[in-house]
């Protein structure tokens, strides 16, 4: 993986976590704001698969089903929880984004583990 991109997905995943954070405890439902920075989020994580697959082939030490399956795994754990937060009206939503935040930033951290 690129060490900027790592960090913008860290920085993203950050804001996101937090903003979610003092949603739930404020009980308010995600806004248009909230659900747009989890969707920039799912774009910057389907961006790192697309470089991932092109900059695989450069790489030897990298057991692809571990790797790619945690950047699906992310993808699809970003998606759901998106999806979930728009259909929750209570502040459970932000609440489902705010535990999505922390999945995928452990994730990312064991991504760049594998990719090294």
């Amino acid at each position: 993986m690129f060490t900027v991109f790592t960090i913008v997905l860290y920085a993203v995943t950050a804001v996101l976590t937090v903003w979610s954070i003092v949603d739930t405890i404020r009980n308010r439902p995600a806004g248009k704001m909230l659900l747009g920075v989890a969707a920039l989020l799912l774009l910057l994580l389907i961006v790192q698969l697309v470089v991932s697959i092109v900059a695989f082939s450069s790489t030897h030490d990298v057991d692809p089903l571990l790797f790619f399956g945690y950047v699906i795994t992310a993808i699809l754990v970003m998606a759901l929880a998106g999806f979930w937060a728009f259909a929750e009206l209570s502040r459970w939503g932000p609440g489902v984004l705010a535990a999505a935040g922390l999945t995928v930033a452990v994730m990312i951290e064991r991504m760049d583990q594998i990719w090294l």
